[in-house]
């Protein structure tokens, strides 16, 4: 399953990097979070059983559910700091600041209820869910 969404996840970017034009007119209309750029997010991250959403600090109401995917790498950056939090909780909500690729807007992620995928291939802070105001960050 994972492999499959990882499929997804790349061909989505590559048709938005195909699809892009040249000009500086794409620049000009881009949104918070265009498609196929590598850039730094945050915000409130969801794990656990059929669960991978990503509530960024920046994203309009109207995009503000992206379903998550990490590399092997960030799986592991992830899952380092995770074990270093004192008294949190397995699979409960946590603030992280993270880079990564997103597709365009569409529905996404466990029953399409998302409006991207994400792509996350470095994990730069993770911090209890507690602390999880973007104000703060």
């Amino acid at each position: 399953m994972r492999l499959l969404l990882n499929v997804v996840v790349a061909s989505t970017i590559v048709a938005g990097a195909a699809t892009s034009d040249s000009s500086g007119a794409r620049a000009a209309r881009q949104a918070p979070a265009a498609a196929d750029s590598v850039k730094e997010y945050r915000g409130l991250y969801e794990t656990g059983f059929e669960v991978s959403w990503f509530h960024p600090c920046d994203a309009p109401r109207s995009d503000g559910t992206w379903w998550v995917t990490l590399t092997d790498a960030a799986l592991h950056q992830r899952d380092s700091l995770a074990a270093a939090l004192p008294g949190q909780r397995a699979n409960s909500a946590v603030f992280v600041r993270w880079r990564g690729t997103t597709s365009m807007k569409m529905p996404a992620g466990h029953g399409g209820l998302g409006t991207r995928y994400m792509l996350v291939t470095e994990v730069l802070q993770l911090r209890p869910g507690s602390e999880a105001s973007c104000a703060s960050a």
